[in-house]
């Protein structure tokens, strides 16, 4: 704790203080405070893979993988790169996001449709349309299965990502 000053000028400074804490409670002017987020909403860490990031709402960080969808893994080469690559490039770290859906997967990680704060499309759904994840017809998650089939087989006629044909089987 800082000393107070003694005699006179201590008792002027304390008195400016509570003039100036007055005045500005009189002032009108809207005091500045930053709201939490709402409960569902946390920032991003970091991206693990194509389908699994870290977020913290401003406590510890947790994991969670995109529901409804399959990305492909690691060992399944260039698909997985670009999978992880084009979820980086979504979900910057620092970012909000909201969590909706949620719920546990059998390893105890949660399962959550993830939306940019601000917009109304699921990053999940992104990766589907874009060829990028298909749809996991195993997903316990209630995601809205029609939108996610919807959204495959377009990027499937179309030839994206995952439904590109190999270099050899044209």
């Amino acid at each position: 704790m800082r000393p107070q000053p003694v005699g006179r000028e201590g008792a002027v400074n304390r008195t400016l203080v509570g003039v100036a804490a007055l005045l500005l409670s009189m002032s009108g002017a809207p005091v500045l405070a930053i709201p939490p987020p709402p409960p569902n909403d946390v920032r991003i860490v970091r991206v693990l893979d194509g389908h699994t990031i870290v977020v913290t709402p401003y406590g510890d960080p947790f994991k969670v993988r995109l529901a409804c969808i399959r990305a492909p893994q690691f060992p399944q080469g260039s698909s997985a790169l670009a999978a992880k690559a084009a979820l980086e490039a979504l979900l910057q770290p620092g970012a909000w996001v909201s969590l909706s859906t949620r719920s546990k997967a059998a390893d105890g990680v949660d399962l959550a449709e993830i939306t940019p704060v601000g917009s109304r499309v699921p990053i999940n759904l992104s990766l589907v349309q874009v060829g990028l994840a298909a749809l996991d017809p195993l997903a316990a998650s209630p995601c809205n299965q029609e939108i996610y089939r919807e959204a495959e087989l377009r990027a499937k006629a179309m030839q994206l990502g995952l439904w590109r044909p190999s270099p050899g089987t044209r």
